[in-house]
């Protein structure tokens, strides 16, 4: 037999059934329990009843299938909503971290200000020129503000450079990493003096120290300052990383790690004023 007879079959079984179960539930419903048919109601009963059950169990997963297709879009919409308030709750984090890292910035500067006896400003870094030869950032202030070519610059950390160039509403600030950079430093312990150079993304060259110079790694540097000079004295530059000697002069050449993280440079002071300059 095909399978459409058989399923042509099985729903006149059904029909039948069901026709059935409505003749003997209106005769036994005239003859009250008592009646002859109410055991051959009793019967079909027990027939009509599990396959209403079968039936209910075939049919119920594939209603609760639709249902669901149904309220799919809106889930989707739920979905969607709650993705957004995610992604801008993290987006106001993200702005949180960042004024909180400029505030944090600023406090510092201003603490550095407080220790020194110079005159200075705040500006904010506008720009980067750093490559692999030429290592520059460009600040918020200019002329207008008293800035000029050759003053110092700062960061909480330490010395960052000198202003190179200047418009009436902006700078350039040449880093002490760039090749052209030179500062008059000093070992801390011993005192000895030195000229540190830049040495691009290689950490800074201090020469001209006398071989019987005692340096030791993680030893501090800092400005040596004199009368006009560009720098004031004893503002931090940076700590040893290495002490090797020239083969033509025999002089120690000391390598510096500067204080100052150059890549997350945000803010900075310029010494606008100060004793010797």
């Amino acid at each position: 037999m095909s399978i459409g007879g058989r399923t042509r079959s099985t729903r006149g079984l059904v029909i039948l059934l069901v026709v059935a179960s409505l003749v003997i539930i209106t005769v036994d419903y005239r003859e009250g329990s008592s009646g002859p048919l109410s055991k051959i109601s009793d019967g079909l009963h027990s027939v009509v009843i599990p396959m209403q059950t079968a039936v209910s169990k075939v049919f119920h997963p594939i209603a609760a299938f639709f249902g669901a297709l149904a309220h799919l879009p809106s889930e989707e919409q739920r979905a969607k909503d709650l993705q957004q308030k995610l992604d801008a709750a993290n987006a106001e984090n993200v702005q949180y971290q960042v004024a909180l890292k400029k505030l944090q910035a600023y406090e510092a500067l201003l603490g550095v200000a407080k220790s020194y006896e110079f005159t200075t400003t705040g500006a904010t870094v506008v720009g980067s020129g750093v490559t692999n030869f030429d290592w520059t950032v460009d600040i918020s202030k200019g002329s207008k503000a008293g800035i000029k070519v050759d003053m110092p610059v700062l960061a909480a950390g330490g010395l960052v450079g000198r202003v190179i160039s200047v418009t009436p509403f902006g700078s350039q600030v040449m880093l002490i990493r760039n090749l052209d950079s030179y500062v008059a430093t000093r070992l801390v312990d011993s005192q000895q003096t030195g000229l540190l150079q830049g040495q691009g993304r290689s950490d800074l060259l201090m020469s001209s120290i006398a071989q019987d110079t005692k340096v030791v790694p993680n030893e501090p540097v800092v400005t040596s300052g004199y009368d006009g000079g560009l720098y004031p004295a004893n503002i931090p530059v940076g700590t040893v990383s290495s002490v090797t000697l020239d083969p033509a002069t025999g002089d120690k050449q000391v390598t510096v790690t500067p204080d100052v993280d150059f890549t997350s440079l945000d803010v900075v002071l310029v010494i606008t004023q100060f004793n010797g300059g």
